[in-house]
């Protein structure tokens, strides 16, 4: 009964609602991770007998097996949206996330490589292989944009601009934004589509010869899989592991965390907090403050180390 009510709810946060594909995944996983958790417990999991001493269980599990205050939070959200829908249809007597109390949420400063680790980074991948060619674009272009995984995974030849030296990207809630490409992420990316598309010399520095190279596949997508489709995010997600775990030891390692570093580097080096925002596509500027956080922890070992008197 769980899955397939927990595809209605699927259907009705991505068709009425208009969530992001992203966002479901998200929600999805966390409500089979609590019903499975019910099952492998000995417990019957189905909605309308689920009661509040499961919920809290659940909760009591996840803390024992290291999950953090703020992905624990995440999940429960996920839960009640989840539980009050189906108390909206009528399907459950009563919502059993009412009153549940999530931890106290701590502030997590994001984690990002130094400049140096990312400059060794960019050197690794081969630059005589169709597939290091390929990751060693996908590096320059998360780093020089600042762009999500999904943001790249979905980007298609025809968002390119390479005469204006900019790339569109669809964000969250379908909003779109303009990034700057230049460099070496323009640079690196025109190498992989002359080796992967043939794309000519000539048609990156004319807007009208590219766009005919393309007319029939504008919706190629920049870095495609095996089947033609877009590059999987497992296979990013793998690419950015290889390169960056063997230049820094972080405690994560993502392609959020190159995101993260294209912030922080961006701040390091004057740029204006408004601008940032606008470029990581945030809608509040808080979001984007908390990088502030990271530059100012680094002024005051700086300051601790260097003042005469601190």
């Amino acid at each position: 009964m769980a899955n397939k009510t927990i595809k209605k709810y699927m259907l009705h946060l991505g068709i009425e609602k208009g969530v992001s594909e992203s966002t479901l995944r998200a929600y999805e996983g966390d409500i089979l991770q609590f019903f499975k958790y019910l099952k492998d417990s000995g417990g019957n999991p189905d909605p309308a007998i689920t009661a509040p001493a499961h919920v809290k269980s659940w909760l009591g599990s996840l803390s024992r097996n290291g999950y953090t205050a703020r992905s624990i939070s995440r999940k429960v959200a996920s839960l009640r949206s989840f539980f009050s829908w189906l108390a909206r249809q009528g399907e459950i007597a009563r919502d059993p996330t009412l009153g549940i109390s999530t931890p106290k949420k701590g502030r997590d400063l994001p984690v990002f490589a130094g400049r140096e680790a990312v400059g060794r980074m960019m050197e690794l991948p081969p630059r005589d292989t169709r597939k290091g060619i390929r990751d060693r674009a996908v590096l320059e272009l998360l780093y020089g944009t600042g762009m999500r995984l999904a943001e790249l995974v979905d980007s298609t030849v025809s968002r390119c601009d390479f005469t204006k030296g900019t790339i569109k990207v669809t964000g969250k809630r379908d909003k779109e934004r303009i990034l700057p490409l230049s460099g070496e992420a323009s640079t690196t990316l025109a190498a992989w589509m002359k080796e992967i598309f043939g794309v000519p010399e000539e048609a990156f520095s004319d807007r009208v010869q590219y766009t005919a190279f393309f007319a029939d596949r504008p919706d190629a997508p920049i870095f495609p899989g095996r089947d033609g489709k877009s590059i999987s995010r497992r296979t990013v997600q793998r690419i950015v592991k290889k390169y960056l775990e063997q230049v820094a030891a972080l405690t994560r390692m993502s392609p959020h965390v190159i995101r993260h570093t294209f912030a922080t580097h961006l701040l390091d080096s004057g740029a204006d907090l408004r601008a940032v925002q606008e470029l990581l596509g945030h809608v509040n500027l808080t979001t984007t403050q908390i990088y502030t956080h990271v530059t100012m922890e680094k002024l005051r070992e700086i300051f601790d180390r260097s003042h005469p008197r601190a």
